[in-house]
């Protein structure tokens, strides 16, 4: 199995470049850089694509970087992913196991076939000319708002700093909340409709976490074939605050004003446009075309470094 890195030096204000300086004096392995947004996908792209060799590709960064060599690399059976943590949020993490040495790694590769676990890919499809992909999850409204306003953000970097990147979410909730205005929308599923008024977000899920390790869908299957989506509704601010502090234990879905649905596709119309995220990176508004949401044709094959 050929073995490369990508690394994110800026990753959690540094942590990549820290991490990668301490592996590469023991390693010979090749390895790129990323040095502008979108190069990880570019990167993990060449590489899938020269090759038909087994390949497992080690990215060094977040979930920013990872969620961009997984756009590189979906759809080629022969690659498999691995992580080695250096971001501020890590929520990709918390569902699938990560290397914490190089020692785990060349432990890894030693084991004739491989573990490895197919996961499930998602499209969101913004209009004709507009379409994305994600890993972990896609959301519309106050969800991606949030997003926005945390890459935005003036002081992520100081709290990396004193490790306290994931609160940055916490904290920009309330200035979103002041300026967000509740949509009202129509979601399709399999042949089913459903109207939905006052619309805080709409989050499709792959897998449990986001946003810093809240526990958005916790019912969710990363390689089932389906997604979940989860719609906020109907409720006050201050019923909206009270769903946000038990997102972090997925305790949410027992409250009112909370509706959870299980489906591979989901055909999302708003009645004004609301910004849309993928794996927490913003990446534009709705138009007056539907938004289709479904489980893509391509899947990608993450590296399971537990023992079978």
């Amino acid at each position: 199995m050929d073995v490369h890195f990508i690394i994110n030096e800026q990753a959690g204000d540094g942590k990549g470049a820290k991490l990668w300086a301490n592996l590469r004096l023991n390693t010979s392995y090749p390895f790129h850089l990323t040095e502008r947004r979108n190069h990880a996908e570019e990167l993990a792209w060449r590489l899938a694509k020269q090759t038909t060799v087994s390949l497992l590709i080690i990215v060094i960064g977040g979930d920013g970087t990872i969620h961009e060599v997984l756009n590189g690399v979906a759809g080629y059976p022969h690659v498999t992913v691995g992580v080695m943590k250096a971001g501020s949020g890590n929520d990709f993490a918390r569902t699938f196991p990560a290397f914490n040495s190089l020692q785990e790694v060349e432990s890894y590769i030693a084991i004739e076939p491989a573990n490895r676990k197919t996961v499930d890919f998602g499209s969101v499809k913004l209009s004709a000319s507009h379409q994305r992909y994600f890993a972990s999850n896609c959301g519309f409204g106050l969800d991606a708002d949030i997003s926005l306003a945390v890459g935005q953000s003036t002081i992520k970097k100081t709290l990396n700093k004193w490790k306290l990147g994931s609160i940055v979410y916490a904290l920009t909730v309330a200035r979103s909340l002041l300026a967000f205005k509740p949509f009202n929308a129509t979601i399709q599923m399999d042949s089913d409709t459903r109207i939905f008024e006052n619309v805080w977000m709409i989050t499709v899920s792959n897998q449990k976490y986001y946003g810093g390790g809240m526990k958005i869908s916790p019912h969710s299957i990363y390689d089932d074939g389906e997604f979940e989506l989860t719609i906020i509704h109907s409720i006050s601010v201050l019923k909206f605050l009270a769903v946000f502090l038990t997102v972090f234990n997925g305790s949410h879905t027992k409250l009112k004003g909370v509706s959870t649905y299980k489906s591979d596709q989901f055909i999302i119309e708003t009645d004004r446009v609301v910004g849309c995220h993928t794996d927490g990176e913003y990446i534009g508004t709705t138009t007056d075309q539907p938004v289709i949401c479904d489980v893509d044709e391509r899947k990608w094959v993450v590296a399971d470094k537990r023992e079978k």
